[in-house]
């Protein structure tokens, strides 16, 4: 029998993403949805038969944890409101799976994780924290190869996108209020620059990054109150690395290069508008092979899928650890301070994280 999921925010990206790849998993089925308000609640999959919950509503958040037929819940939240319902949730004995980052900050985040896994609850409950970028079949298969190419050198990211309004196949998640009036640091350059950090860790796979000083600015007015981002970093195993986040470019492609002893791998030329990346590997002794491997819903059925076999089998995904979550915030609030502070380098303390808990 599936597990009975509730979604605990009813915005665009639960509408059209959350929402299809819960169907898609055969271990979940949605029953009930919260929101602040019921029109909004109503708004995601309106035809259906499912349990609507809302603070204007006569049945509110208790009242649908409190169900017996709802285990688990998806918090798809505006960041500063993620923590808060978390912690709700946990505390009602739900399993969850809140959206990336895991927090405005790290404050919040260690605050949180530390009663985590300190107060009992994760013994009750599991929190999980999605990241779909780490499910991305491109960048895995990268990340599979990276072994033949011997020690790495250099790992570069570059993001061009423009992200604002009408210039973007995505863009219509900017027109959020609280997209466009960020109460978290960075406005876009955290929401969307994070999956990037991920990606970064994800590569580096057990090596880390132990050093990193970046420049931030708005090149332009309409994603406050940062758009654009330049880094550079070293790791414990002496790879050094570019990092460059661009939402206002009208350059056109994203990818991510790794160069070492053996040759290089790149995954290249996403840039909003298609369905696939082009992965390249170049080795000294052949010829380079060239692959199309498609990006399927952002990566977010395959992180679903994923988070409801652990559901079913109670064996938890180290990709949604919390403290995976936690690494991923703290190299973008770094790059912030950095900023803040003239290309001040900065040392990470969150990037060994401890997997066996």
């Amino acid at each position: 029998m599936p597990i009975g999921v509730a979604l605990i925010g009813a915005g665009l990206f639960a509408r059209l993403v959350h929402l299809p790849a819960i169907d898609a998993a055969p271990d979940l089925e949605l029953r009930a949805v919260y929101s602040r308000s019921l029109k909004s609640a109503q708004s995601v999959a309106p035809d259906r038969d499912l349990a609507r919950y809302a603070d204007d509503a006569d049945q509110d958040l208790a009242a649908m944890l409190g169900r017996s037929d709802v285990t688990a819940v998806i918090i798809a939240v505006p960041i500063v409101q993620t923590a808060k319902f978390v912690r709700i949730a946990l505390n009602a004995g739900k399993h969850v799976l809140s959206e990336k980052p895991i927090a405005k900050d790290i404050a919040e985040a260690t605050t949180l994780l530390q009663w985590y896994r300190s107060s009992g609850v994760s013994q009750r409950a599991n929190w999980s924290v999605a990241e779909n970028w780490r499910y991305w079949k491109s960048l895995n298969y990268a990340r599979d190869q990276l072994a033949a190419l011997g020690r790495i050198h250099q790992l570069r990211v570059q993001v061009n996108l423009d992200c604002r309004p009408g210039f973007y196949m995505w863009s219509f998640f900017e027109g959020s209020a609280w997209r466009r009036h960020p109460e978290h640091q960075g406005g876009t350059l955290l929401d969307s620059g994070v999956h990037y950090a991920a990606s970064l860790r994800h590569l580096l796979r057990s090596d880390r990054v132990t050093r990193i000083a970046a420049f931030a600015n708005a090149a332009q007015d309409t994603l406050p109150p940062l758009d654009t981002l330049d880094a550079i970093f070293q790791t414990e195993a002496g790879t050094q690395g570019v990092f460059q986040l661009s939402f206002t470019s009208n350059l056109h492609g994203t990818g991510w290069e790794m160069v070492g002893d053996n040759g290089s791998i790149s995954v290249m030329d996403w840039n909003g508008t298609v369905d696939n990346t082009t992965v390249t590997t170049r080795f000294r002794d052949r010829e380079p092979e060239v692959r199309q491997i498609p990006i399927e819903g952002l990566g977010v059925p395959d992180e679903v899928l994923a988070w409801g076999k652990a559901l079913a089998t109670g064996k938890w995904n180290d990709r949604q650890r919390p403290e995976e979550a936690l690494a991923d915030l703290e190299l973008m609030e770094l790059m912030f301070q950095s900023s803040a502070e003239q290309g001040m380098p900065k040392v990470p303390v969150h990037q060994v994280v401890d997997r066996s808990q």
